[in-house]
């Protein structure tokens, strides 16, 4: 039983630590209130802080859309199941912070 926990554990670190883990990483997606704004975070390309000022700059161009509702929502739900994930939700877990609000039937 200890070498089977152990095994899996070393599976775990491996996968969370290497490459690897890439090909198994979904795209984050975020959106305002009605979708007016989407940004999608590829992996190996654009990363949160870009979202963020890309919403910024979206906000700036668009002051009405700053009075009714400026938060920014992230459209992937958080599935802790998946371990390969479980490194980029405690290293980037300002991302999960953001309020979940799914993709509309607009999209």
């Amino acid at each position: 039983m200890k070498k089977v926990f152990i095994a899996v554990l070393v599976i775990v670190v491996i996968i969370n630590i290497t490459p690897i883990s890439v090909l198994w990483i979904e795209d984050y997606r975020y959106s305002n209130y009605n979708q007016s704004f989407t940004f999608r975070e590829e992996s190996g390309g654009y990363n949160f802080d870009m979202a963020k000022r890309r919403y910024q700059g979206f906000l700036a161009s668009h002051p009405n859309e700053k009075k009714v509702d400026s938060q920014l929502y992230r459209n992937f739900t958080l599935k802790p199941w998946r371990f390969w994930e479980w490194r980029e939700m405690l290293l980037n877990y300002d991302r999960y912070e953001l309020p979940y609000k799914p993709i509309g039937a607009q999209r």
